[in-house]
């Protein structure tokens, strides 16, 4: 039973239990475990730059899992690299059927084997999120810079969905597949799966921002915004977070859930806040995860209001735009204030349009 120094208040729904129980006492409800850097696609939009060397063995894997389960996690999600490059992945997965989450898989889906197939239909995630990179083989091939790669992704989407798995489409669009996001659309529909398109790029993990320039013209964003409202076209991570008072100190606005609920192990045991903010908080082969979660050190990112935001707070583009602590923590260092590159220029050229309209 759980115990705290402060007396419950009466339980009356949902979001009374999420409070009292995760937000409250800073225990995480989601947890993203990046199992493996390895990937077998090479997309030059990628923020990892390297492959981690010393991964978590699978038993170390198992030890982490029963410790978020102890703690309390709901929500787990897989994520690489790509997770079917471990040699011990169908081992993980029945651990997982064993203990039990509310699971998502994250995966580019080239490497699905019958036998894989099978583990996660048993496992019955709340959804399977396979990244396709356009409408046509030659288009996302010449993203993944893997010839086939396209073929094999399709061709698994289809195997899930005829196993009865739950299939996100994510379509992530770039400045070389903008042209096919409609027909990616099409695409989504004819295989029956939901869809969702991202356009956010984020810098590479060691800070360098080459990567950003596969993505989208300002003028190719402003198109996006266009078609949203005319057109329905779905896009992820679009909407700012809205957390509530009573999960704040007093006078708070909370801007980031990354810390307090939500949190990140990563292939080597990194802990951290969220996946895009790289503010190691510990190592699990150190000490355990609950010990490193409840560090004080980060309570300045736990309690984030938009007074603190530094420069931003004075942006004429602040209500327009959805600002993420990690991208400014990758781009400059510093996750309370901009992301000039990453961040900044689409934002206050959509506020401009906005104002210009």
């Amino acid at each position: 039973m759980d115990t705290c120094e402060y007396k419950a208040k009466p339980i009356n729904s949902y979001e009374d239990f999420m409070v009292e129980k995760y937000w409250k006492r800073k225990r995480p409800s989601e947890i993203h475990f990046e199992l493996t850097q390895k990937c077998n696609l090479r997309c030059a939009h990628c923020m990892f730059t390297h492959e981690s060397l010393d991964e978590l063995s699978t038993e170390e894997v198992f030890s982490v899992l029963l410790e978020l389960k102890k703690l309390g996690v709901l929500n787990l999600s897989l994520s690489g690299g790509e997770i079917f490059m471990r040699k011990d992945i169908v081992r993980i997965l029945d651990f997982i059927l064993e203990h039990r989450f509310l699971l998502v898989i994250y995966t580019n889906g080239t490497l699905l084997t019958p036998h894989h197939i099978e583990k996660i239909a048993a496992l019955r995630p709340q959804n399977v999120d396979i990244s396709v990179y356009g409408a046509t083989a030659d288009v996302h091939d010449a993203i993944t810079l893997v010839e086939g790669s396209f073929e094999k992704t399709i061709r698994n989407i289809k195997a899930l969905r005829e196993s009865g798995v739950k299939v996100v489409f994510k379509g992530f669009l770039l400045r070389n597949n903008f042209h096919q996001r409609r027909e990616m659309v099409e695409l989504a529909n004819s295989l029956n799966v939901l869809y969702s398109f991202d356009y956010k790029m984020i810098p590479m993990e060691t800070g360098h921002l080459a990567n950003l320039s596969e993505g989208l013209t300002i003028e190719q964003i402003k198109q996006i915004y266009y078609e949203v409202d005319r057109e329905g076209l779905v896009l992820r991570n679009n909407v700012k977070i809205i957390s509530r008072d009573n999960q704040l100190p007093p006078g708070g606005n909370v801007i980031c859930n990354g810390g307090i609920v939500n949190g990140c192990i990563s292939a080597g045991g990194d802990v951290y806040p969220c996946p895009v903010l790289r503010m190691k908080l510990g190592n699990i082969r150190d000490e355990s995860f609950e010990k490193i979660w409840a560090t004080d050190e980060i309570d300045p990112l736990r309690y984030m209001r938009r007074e603190d935001l530094k420069t931003c707070i004075a942006c004429s583009a602040l209500e327009f735009c959805n600002r993420c602590p990690g991208v400014a923590y990758l781009e400059t260092g510093d996750y309370l204030g901009p992301a000039p590159a990453a961040v900044c220029s689409i934002h206050k050229a959509l506020a401009s349009e906005v104002e210009r309209r």
